[in-house]
């Protein structure tokens, strides 16, 4: 049995071939097509993967009955006929039979299913997947059960995703450069004013509350007192929110789940700095290469096969 998992039709495409549950080989879009950030699938990336054999069966990583609702809810239109998988997969000669897993599950199941202990918690946080925005997970006995969900649009990944617009970089792509710009800035100048303005943190752990829709962006705010001499104390102060939402919510995770180990998925797990505070309370974290979606097409699968699985040597050119 062939088994390919799919990300595609949004940014990052991915594909993961699995043979007998054995992950065989994974590679992104935009190391054929050399376009970044390439969403889409190109012939170049199904021939790769046709080498190992024709799928039976595709797993797709999210449902998008589920995203089209959550787009037409967030104002965007309806979106049926661009989240046709099948048409989608159709007219790159992809036509056996589909199943669909949610997002939020395939970025556990990558998280959970390629490290090596049973007990372990899952945190999840993206910008958002279907109408989830935050999920804290517990995997026992090869099964993950979901123990938190935190919806739209209350999303930390689409708060920075929204200020790194606002500091004229592009969302989905360059918040890797607000973490570089926040070691040059400083935190305090503008931490407090996030915290008044934007993120509310009275809620009760592990729920942080956005003042603000992020998923409409946010490039109205302070226009003209804030201003690119200041990115750097923004984006410092930014990633100082960010970072104490994610301890906030790890401190929450170990207090429910009495796990001795943690894994991390989700673009929020691509920031280095703030899972590396975790790791300095000498605290296991395991973030699985492509933690954010393109790792999906991996986690689509596991969802459903349950099989941990060793990640080494298996992403292309290794992702």
């Amino acid at each position: 049995m062939i088994i390919w998992g799919i990300v595609a039709n949004s940014h990052d495409a991915s594909i993961a071939v699995f043979k007998d549950n054995e992950l065989r080989w994974a590679g992104l879009s935009k190391d054929f097509s050399k376009i970044p950030n390439d969403g889409h699938l190109n012939k170049k990336i199904i021939r790769r993967a046709m080498r190992l054999g024709k799928p039976n069966k595709v797993i797709w990583y999210e449902r998008p009955f589920l995203k089209t609702l959550r787009q037409y809810w967030a104002g965007q239109g309806w979106l049926g006929k661009e989240n046709d998988i099948p048409k989608y997969l159709s007219q790159y000669g992809i036509n056996c039979p589909i199943e669909y897993t949610q997002h939020h599950l395939s970025h556990a199941a990558y998280a959970y299913y390629t490290q090596p202990h049973d007990d372990c918690a899952v945190i999840v946080m993206d910008s958002i997947g279907e109408f989830e925005t935050l999920t804290i997970w517990h995997g026992k006995n090869n099964k993950l059960k979901k123990i938190h969900s935190q919806g739209y649009p209350h999303s930390l990944g689409l708060f920075y995703s929204a200020m790194t617009q606002r500091m004229g970089l592009q969302a989905q792509r360059d918040e890797y450069l607000v973490a570089d710009m926040a070691a040059q800035g400083d935190p305090d100048r503008y931490t407090n004013l996030l915290l008044t303005e934007i993120v509310d943190l009275n809620q009760g752990r592990p729920f942080i509350k956005m003042r603000e829709n992020m998923h409409r962006g946010i490039d109205w705010w302070r226009q003209g007192e804030i201003n690119p001499a200041d990115y750097n104390d923004l984006a410092a102060a930014v990633q100082s929110v960010f970072e104490t939402c994610l301890l906030e919510i790890h401190e929450w995770t170990l207090l429910k789940t009495k796990s001795k180990y943690l894994a991390l998925a989700g673009g929020g797990a691509l920031n280095r700095k703030a899972v590396n505070l975790i790791r300095q309370d000498r605290y296991p974290a395991h973030v699985p290469h492509n933690p954010g979606d393109p790792g999906s097409c991996v986690g689509a699968v596991l969802a459903q096969t349950k099989t941990k699985i060793d990640l080494e040597g298996k992403w292309m050119n290794g992702l």
